[in-house]
């Protein structure tokens, strides 16, 4: 084979996916993670500090979100992790909707 058929092969397989953009979308992705469980305990730490009290909409983003990458994670990879994973998330997401919806309802 010549080196123009290995690369036409190769982007057949990888359906023209640059196997390095992959891998940046996905390390980035891993770091906004990061950086939004951090926002989320900065700002519910200051939340606290000023008000004595925590709400819980930022977490139902960032609980939502993850949930929302693990579900998809499970349904490329069908690997049971993510299936845990994204229903613990799930979870908590469901939760946290629970008690945001008596919040404004007046009754917490």
């Amino acid at each position: 084979m010549t080196k123009e058929e290995i690369l036409a092969k190769s982007r057949d397989e990888n359906h023209d996916e640059d196997l390095i953009d992959l891998e940046v979308q996905s390390k980035a992705a891993k770091v906004g993670i990061y950086v939004s469980f951090l926002l989320c305990a900065a700002i519910s730490i200051l939340e606290f500090i000023f008000t004595k009290k925590v709400s819980v909409q930022c977490w139902m983003v960032f609980f939502g979100i993850t949930a929302t990458i693990f579900l998809i994670k499970f349904i490329k990879m069908h690997k049971k992790h993510e299936l845990f994973v994204f229903l613990c998330y799930l979870v908590i997401f469901i939760l946290l909707t629970i008690r945001f919806s008596f919040t404004l309802l007046g009754k917490a």
